[in-house]
């Protein structure tokens, strides 16, 4: 017996009465996306029933149900009968639920992991699923669902826990995998799910935001096994043409991107107000199109925007003596640089004080400490300053001296603020990031060698190991290479936060007319 379609176009899938099941036990109505995503999940040999995919991945824009899918895929594999027994009299497939099934939610942190495991488990503990539990005698445990008197268990897992080589796992979500990487477990954990997957006849879904082009994650990998279109891997996107080059600012090409990228997702997704996320300073252009237009982009080394920097410098900016001003002190003791940066407090002008690198063709060098405590202090003379940050690493003995100098405030002014801490020094880079695109700041141009331009083209983005309440992860700055500094440019971040911190405490200036540009 082979597989006889029941009508034209259709095809060997258990899909279609897993669908209906699905819906049923859940609660749920899936979109006609979802449904035809099921069918091609579940297809079949029409000859020997054997499973086609073995490995498949849905790439969608945030919030257009990616975790749901895998929620209700993982009930399924748990519940119902994914697994191919035989055809019927009249060459339909008949499924059979696994005897031992054993699901995992697999993410690179514990926090990750919840966007799964949390959807399913809210759903089966609703009055929706409560006939499904009864009937499959379901025991939702606290962080596990098992079956009261057989075997069987959906579970969530994580890079960091212990070797999970050679459990017998039927089914696999992988939530998040573009940011799967070498250096958090991730490639490893992926490798690891699949092999297991395998040896059980069983399959997994990766769920996706479109990753960065190269960066080497499992998301990104994936794309590239589509691309060569390995045997058994099912890669579902929907990339609206010319996402990469869309005009964030066209609302009406915009919108148009959206729709295509969003799909049946926009019968939930509030798309006027994406595009007030897409256009916040804040949002990193590179970002949009990956979170919100589902387009993979290059990785974005730049740490700020270029032209936008360039467009936003001039002459005869720097205040004039007595304005109110924060400062921000970045810097080595040998072979490297260090910079004394200020801002305006009112205007979010910025300028370099001071700045101090290693003259070429020198062996042995160091920074002239009584030149910059000297910088300091003609700073501290000449404005209002109302704090210093200064990062502290190898000049703590120095930084201490600084702490006669008072503020605007009669109050203590230099502080340590190191950037060491991940995402502190995070935000704050997001933070002056964010500035530069709005067009918040300003800088004098030294028609010489102007330092803190150098420095902040120099700039490169790392990623550090914290992220923001949405998910996205936060960075610092790095230099691309050893001669290339980037002293000044940290030590504008230091100052920026610092004009953030005056004023969030309300700091005003002595006089009325505090700053007239020069």
């Amino acid at each position: 017996m082979t597989f006889r379609p029941a009508w034209p176009g259709q095809v060997a899938s258990l899909g279609y009465v897993l669908v209906h099941q699905i819906e049923a036990d859940l609660g749920l109505r899936l979109t006609d996306e979802q449904t035809l995503r099921c069918i091609e999940y579940y297809r079949l040999d029409p000859k020997t029933g054997r499973r086609l995919v073995r490995r498949a991945a849905l790439r969608r824009p945030k919030g257009a149900g990616k975790s749901p899918e895998g929620g209700y895929i993982g009930y399924a594999e748990f519940c119902l009968p994914t697994q191919f027994a035989y055809w019927d009299v009249n060459g339909q497939p008949v499924g059979t639920a696994h005897p031992d099934p054993w699901i995992q939610f697999a993410a690179v942190s514990e926090d990750q992991t919840d966007n799964v495991m949390v959807w399913l488990y809210d759903v089966l503990s609703g009055p929706a699923a409560e006939a499904a539990i009864e009937r499959h005698r379901i025991d939702l445990g606290k962080t596990r669902v098992y079956f009261k008197g057989r075997p069987g268990r959906i579970e969530p897992v994580t890079a960091a826990a212990p070797s999970r080589e050679g459990q017998r796992v039927t089914f696999g979500v992988l939530d998040q995998s573009e940011s799967w990487s070498k250096a958090n477990g991730g490639v490893k954990l992926a490798d690891t799910l699949r092999r297991n997957a395998a040896k059980m006849n069983g399959w997994t879904l990766e769920l996706q935001n479109a990753p960065m082009i190269g960066d080497g994650s499992v998301a990104d990998l994936t794309a590239k096994a589509a691309q060569r279109a390995a045997k058994g891997v099912l890669y579902d996107t929907r990339e609206p043409p010319g996402a990469d080059t869309v005009d964030l600012a066209d609302s009406a090409a915009l919108m148009a991107a959206l729709v295509l990228a969003y799909g049946d997702a926009v019968q939930w997704v509030n798309l006027d107000r994406l595009l007030d996320e897409i256009r916040d300073p804040a949002t990193d252009p590179s970002d949009a199109r990956r979170f919100y237009l589902n387009t993979a982009s290059p990785s974005s080394d730049w740490a700020f925007d270029h032209p936008r920097w360039d467009d936003l410098g001039g002459h005869g900016l720097i205040p004039k003596a007595g304005s109110l001003i924060v400062a921000g002190f970045d810097g080595a003791r040998h072979e490297d640089a260090t910079a004394l940066v200020a801002v305006d407090v009112v205007t979010g002008t910025a300028w370099t004080v001071g700045a101090w690198e290693k003259p070429d063709n020198v062996d042995a060098w160091e920074v002239p400490e009584v030149e910059v405590s000297d910088a300091v202090g003609e700073m501290f003379d000449r404005w209002s300053v109302w704090r210093l940050y200064a990062d502290p690493p190898y000049w703590e003995p120095t930084i201490a001296t600084w702490s006669k100098h008072k503020g605007s405030d009669r109050r203590p002014a230099v502080f340590e603020w190191s950037t060491n801490r991940y995402q502190q020094v995070g935000f704050a880079c997001r933070q002056l990031a964010t500035a530069i695109r709005a067009g918040q700041i300003c800088h004098e141009v030294d028609d010489g060698d102007d330092v803190l331009t150098r420095h902040m083209k120099n700039a490169v983005k790392r990623t550090v190991a914290s992220r923001d309440d949405k998910g996205i992860p936060l960075w610092t700055i790095s230099k691309p290479a050893e001669s290339r500094k980037i002293d000044a440019a940290m030590a504008l971040v230091l100052a920026w936060e610092a004009r953030t911190d005056a004023i969030t405490a309300g700091v005003k200036p002595r006089k009325k007319a505090h700053s007239v540009f020069l």
